[in-house]
């Protein structure tokens, strides 16, 4: 019989049992810290991580290839995704080449345009950019409500 080591306990039951260690997730201080992620919304910073995860290495192109659907799967809302990528894209994380045709998923680029945003005008800059496009888009789910309104009258 062996004699316990004092101040070693065994690590917890969920340390050592199950997969969820078998990948990880590596973020750095430099962009944890930044004014670009701090500006992030929640959302934003959810859908980073799951595109992080998704992230397979430079080997398959630097692209992260990600279905809404899968982000429907990890509890996120297709409005709230959508939503998410154009402040990521914004704010200098991500590049996203739109897929669509032929139900080809958009793909996006890990990007450190983030890195630039330390200037404060350069962030309000970026912020005012996405707002711009929340604007557009509202604008246009608008105008195709009006117009199939009027479609259907």
């Amino acid at each position: 019989m062996g004699r316990k080591k004092k101040g070693k306990s065994p690590p917890p039951r969920f340390a050592t049992s199950g997969t969820w260690h078998t990948h990880h997730t590596i973020f750095f201080d430099d962009q944890l810290l930044s004014p670009a992620y701090k500006a992030l919304t929640a959302n934003a910073k959810e859908v980073y991580t799951i595109l992080r995860m998704q992230y397979k290495g430079p080997y398959s192109g630097d692209s992260v290839k990600c279905p809404y659907s899968y982000f429907e799967q990890m509890g996120i809302r297709r409005e709230t995704v959508s939503k998410s990528l154009e402040q990521l894209e914004c704010l200098g994380f991500i590049d996203i080449d739109r897929g669509g045709l032929e139900h080809r998923p958009s793909e996006y680029k890990l990007t450190d345009r983030w890195k630039k945003m330390d200037d404060p005008a350069e962030l309000k800059k970026a912020l005012e950019d996405f707002q711009e496009r929340m604007d557009r888009k509202k604008k246009a789910r608008a105008y195709k409500k009006k117009c199939a309104e009027s479609h259907t009258s």
